[in-house]
């Protein structure tokens, strides 16, 4: 016999003091029916009396599969990973949807898509594109990688500046270019600088995404390093497009 979380549901239902249940021998539970034992904390007890040798193995495998693996940020634990929740750290499990998971799925998207950027312009054969390509790429690894180990970013570099220099250049690029700040980007401008834009915008994207990861409602901020670079990210973009529509990357 097969016993699933929804027909013990429905004997709750009948008996909420309901401290143990009497199972005939070789009934299966479900994952989810044995979680549901474990969070009502029910035992479960055998309706055989003189239980035999096989009978009290058949009892220790199950107590074993039935120790809890996993826990959620409130406590609550699991005896196995729900389809719906994954790891957020260590064995500490959230839904799928959570905010810090869902800046993950974004993060990483954005890291394929600069992958993506990096083998298209391969055939441009620009030196210094392809350093500043690189540049990014590894400062965008950097945040994912602090995120998920919980690490500070600590003197991070990208472009081969400070995240203060790159402030200072995205913001006057008068002084550092010679020119005014890009305000008319168009079809006309070239692939590189074209594409830039686009990952700038989705930068900015991202960048919210982990405004509503660690900005919580009460007001209180966590990892103010990583929003930092993630604001840092979006200047150091505008900076090759500057570098592109100036000539550093060649005229394509």
């Amino acid at each position: 016999m097969v016993l699933t979380e929804e027909k013990l549901r429905s004997l709750y239902k009948k008996d909420e003091n309901m401290k143990e249940i009497s199972l005939e021998k070789g009934t299966i539970l479900t994952p989810s029916a044995r979680q549901f034992l474990i969070d009502k904390d029910i035992k479960v007890v055998d309706k055989i009396v003189g239980k035999t040798e096989e009978a009290r193995e058949f009892k220790e495998i199950r107590n074993e599969e039935s120790k809890p693996k996993y826990k959620g940020i409130l406590g609550e634990l699991y005896v196995e990973k729900p389809e719906y929740m994954t790891q957020i750290y260590g064995n500490v499990l959230v839904k799928k949807d959570d905010k810090r998971i869902i800046f993950r799925g974004v993060i990483d998207s954005f890291q394929s898509r600069w992958l993506v950027l990096m083998k298209d312009l391969e055939e441009i054969k620009n030196v210094k594109l392809q350093k500043d390509l690189e540049s990014i790429e590894k400062f965008i690894k950097n945040i994912l990688v602090s995120e998920v180990i919980g690490e500070a970013l600590v003197d991070i570099k990208v472009l081969e500046k400070s995240l203060d220099e790159i402030r200072d250049i995205s913001h006057n690029p008068k002084k550092y270019f010679n020119r005014e700040h890009l305000f008319g980007i168009c079809s006309k401008d070239s692939y590189p600088v074209i594409k830039l834009n686009e990952m700038r915008a989705l930068s900015r994207e991202l960048e919210i995404k982990g405004v509503e990861a660690f900005v919580k409602e009460n007001g209180t901020i966590e990892r103010r390093d990583i929003l930092l670079a993630l604001n840092r990210l979006s200047s150091a973009i505008y900076i090759m497009m500057l570098r592109g529509v100036t000539g550093e990357y060649g005229n394509r």
